[in-house]
């Protein structure tokens, strides 16, 4: 189990992009796992993961925030016997400052990242729904991670 949940730390890379220009909000994220869950098949595992992240823009353009509160939900599937997750999503919810927020969706990708979407906004975010964002993970904690995002669109 613990090979399990170091798989999944090592994939969580939530983050943030903007289309319409606003690439200047890539930036840095770190979460904190604050609940986990695990379903055990007879051919692989389930496992739901929760943490809380705060989000940081390098270089947010005015009226964007330098960072954000943000809470998000994995769940993932492993095959027995393979480390590596045949396959997972996330969802992210996100508060800013200014009490604007977001909805984003996240597909694992083989390479190791996740390539996520802002389906849903409010206020700034509104107008960037369909924006398109990459997230890695730079480091794994027990419990934590710290990762980057890119713009894509």
């Amino acid at each position: 189990m613990k090979k399990i949940i170091a798989a999944i730390i090592f994939v969580l890379a939530p983050a943030i992009s903007l289309a319409g220009g606003h690439s200047a909000l890539g930036g840095s994220g770190t979460g904190v796992r604050i609940d986990l869950k695990t379903i055990e098949g007879i051919s692989g595992t389930h496992v739901q993961v929760t943490t809380n992240d705060i989000w940081m823009y390098e270089n947010p353009p005015a009226g964007f925030p330098e960072a954000m509160r943000v809470t998000c939900n994995y769940f993932q599937v492993f095959a027995t016997g393979q480390q590596p997750p045949i396959g997972g999503i996330g969802t992210c919810q996100t508060h800013d400052p200014d009490g604007d927020i977001s909805l984003n969706n996240g597909i694992f990708q083989p390479n190791g990242t996740i390539a996520v979407t802002i389906i849903a906004g409010t206020g700034k975010w509104a107008a960037l729904t369909g924006a398109k964002f990459q997230g890695k993970t730079r480091n794994s904690l027990d419990g934590g991670t710290v990762y980057d995002f890119v713009p894509v669109n």
